[in-house]
């Protein structure tokens, strides 16, 4: 019987190489920008800053400052739009990792009794330093979960393979090692965690998973709202209880047949009390948008796409769902071709997991058809389909399936290699995205991207030599 790679270095090794490549990575970007909250990690992180420092959650300040000031790294700029005076972000993100800020300002007293010239105000750079390592650390968790969820269901090196994928081979790569300070690795985890629960745990007859279902959904849907829509997974797997239970019922001996209040209580309940504490969590959230721009739907996500001239926010009957996935702006399948055949792989295992298949299909189809529908679907500046990052577990299962259902040796080492190979082809991607070689937020053609690969590295070796 002949070992594969995975299974001679060892899973662990392999962790600690992921994590350390990882942190590398961001460290030295930190080092070398400058800073590590920057884009739209700025909007999430100042109400935090403004609520802690200020007592209240006006940004403005917190804008002037940051598109003042310089790092002690070496400085640079990160404020280049307009300051607002509040946050179109919500707070989920900043109520997540304000342990870690708090952290950071604990290491900043420390340094600043040392006679360092750091400044306890909650934007020197241990500040954002722990800001955003919480996000990471937050982010790796979720990969591990998801490779325990794939573990459920298959062996060691397809799930190795699916984890590894998903971690240098996708999105999340980008938003886990550069620009952390966005919302993708919280939201992957929280979401991952929620994911796995649902399909590891009985969390249908046991109250206290159904309430941890629901805060987990509920920390999701403060991170990013769209993360709201994974609530479809319980109710399916309510419904696919259902219908199981259903054929399994002798129908003919009434006493045997659930009353419709019994089956209310069984298997609506469950979803009631998810639903209801994922309602509340956001309550904060809604009163926070009315008294800041006088009505929810006075946010600036609802009203940007009429400013832009799109008419409306979302095109719900004309979503554009085939340039979400294949346009070389920003596509998920054609920036990551690797997340291609992870749905291939729900497809080949629809015969041996039907129902949790369909399940998982139907959330991640649920996820395409919102962004699809949103005014900027290429969105905004973005490397590659960020805003599917929250799909990671799905696609960690996927991939998994995948080298599962070829468990010769010779389909493991093809796993492998076509693992390695685009985990290459994402980190020439971050490379022509990171030196402008490809724009961040227009219009490019895959024909664009492919000829780039072959010119990225010296291309990169020379923007840095400029800076």
């Amino acid at each position: 019987m002949k070992l594969s790679p995975i299974k001679i270095i060892g899973v662990k090794p392999l962790l600690w190489v992921a994590i350390a490549v990882t942190l590398a990575i961001f460290l030295l970007n930190f080092y070398l920008v400058g800073f590590g909250v920057y884009g739209d990690g700025i909007g999430y992180y100042t109400p935090l800053r403004s609520l802690i420092f200020d007592g209240d959650l006006k940004i403005s300040n917190e804008y002037e400052y940051l598109s003042h000031s310089a790092s002690n790294f070496g400085g640079g700029v990160r404020v280049d739009k307009g300051i607002p005076d509040y946050s179109k972000y919500t707070l989920g993100m900043g109520l997540v990792l304000s342990p870690f800020f708090a952290l950071g300002h604990l290491v900043t007293l420390m340094l600043k009794t040392l006679g360092l010239n750091v400044v306890p105000n909650g934007l020197s750079w241990p500040y954002e330093l722990f800001y955003c390592l919480g996000s990471i650390g937050l982010g790796i968790a979720g990969l591990i979960i998801c490779y325990k969820g794939a573990r459920l269901f298959f062996s060691q090196t397809p799930s190795v393979l699916g984890v590894a994928g998903v971690w240098f081979a996708s999105p999340l790569t980008f938003y886990l090692s550069i620009e952390s300070s966005m919302s993708h690795g919280v939201s992957q985890f929280l979401i991952s965690l929620f994911l796995y629960i649902c399909i590891a745990t009985p969390w249908i007859k046991q109250r206290r998973q159904q309430i941890l279902l629901g805060l987990l959904l509920g920390l999701g849907a403060l991170v990013r709202p769209q993360d709201v829509l994974f609530m479809s997974v319980p109710i399916l797997m309510i419904l696919a209880t259902i219908i199981t239970d259903w054929r399994k019922t002798d129908h003919s001996d009434t006493k045997s047949t659930l009353k419709p209040y019994q089956i209310a209580l069984a298997y609506g309940l469950p979803l009631v009390i998810i639903a209801l504490v994922t309602g509340l969590m956001q309550i904060p959230q809604l009163l926070i948008y009315q008294w800041q721009f006088g009505s929810f739907f006075n946010i600036p996500y609802l009203q940007e796409g009429a400013a832009e001239g799109y008419q409306a926010s979302f095109h719900w009957v004309n979503p554009a769902i085939l340039n979400v996935l294949f346009s070389g702006f920003h596509g998920l399948f054609s920036w990551h071709p690797l997340l291609f055949l992870a749905i291939i792989g729900l497809i080949l295992v629809r015969k041996r997991f039907p129902t949790l298949v369909w399940i998982l299909f139907i959330a991640f189809a649920l996820q395409v058809y919102l962004v699809a529908a949103w005014w900027c679907w290429w969105q905004g500046s973005s490397f590659g389909g960020r805003m599917f990052a929250n799909c990671s577990f799905i696609f960690v299962w996927g991939l998994a399936a995948l080298w599962d259902y070829f468990p010769s040796h010779p389909w493991k080492i093809v796993g492998i290699v076509t693992t390695v190979f685009f985990m290459g082809w994402n980190a020439l991607l971050v490379l022509q995205y990171e030196s402008a070689m490809i724009p961040s937020e227009a219009p490019v053609t895959m024909g664009q991207i492919v000829q780039n690969q072959l010119f990225v590295i010296p291309y990169f070796i020379n923007h840095l030599l400029k800076r």
